[in-house]
């Protein structure tokens, strides 16, 4: 199996739509992804490639702190270690760009993402009451990042 992640394409978006479709049940939709890639300066969308198949993304804004848009692999491939793998990506990136900390929301009933979130460190902030559009509430998360003063010798990792 060969895989990289690298950054999403104009090509990649019908894919991720329907990537979000058969995993969200709802998508952000072609014109605002099409949007983030040409017209937001703080938008960083990266697509997991799996075989030349994408099979999942992760959307981020950053700034002085990163904000997870939207992550999803595929069905198929999660407990794979992708999951992992794009997490310590945006962290090495966060820390890069000296972002202070990475934020998120997770549905409330995705124990097996919180789980992963807390192995990171993310702590929940607080919940969003019915943030989702079936009425699900979302759980913010955030994890904290030191600041130093030698991410520069991270790039290396990256």
């Amino acid at each position: 199996m060969n895989y990289k992640l690298r950054e999403m394409q104009d090509v990649d978006i019908p894919h991720i739509v329907e990537g979000e479709q058969n995993i969200f049940g709802t998508t952000l939709g072609y014109e605002l992804l099409y949007t983030e890639l040409h017209l937001n300066p703080y938008a960083h969308y990266f697509v997991l490639e799996i075989d030349q198949k994408v099979c999942g993304y992760i959307g981020l804004w950053i700034n002085e702190n990163t904000e997870i848009i939207n992550f999803y692999i595929d069905k198929e491939y999660q407990g794979n270690g992708f999951g992992k793998m794009m997490l310590d990506f945006v962290i090495r990136l966060s820390k890069l760009c000296k972002a202070n900390s990475i934020s998120l929301e997770v549905r409330e009933s995705n124990n097996r993402a919180i789980l992963l979130y807390e192995k990171y460190g993310f702590m929940k902030m607080h919940i969003r009451k019915k943030y989702y559009h079936d009425g699900e509430d979302a759980i913010v998360m955030v994890k904290k990042l030191e600041v130093t003063n030698d991410r520069i010798r991270s790039r290396n990792k990256l």
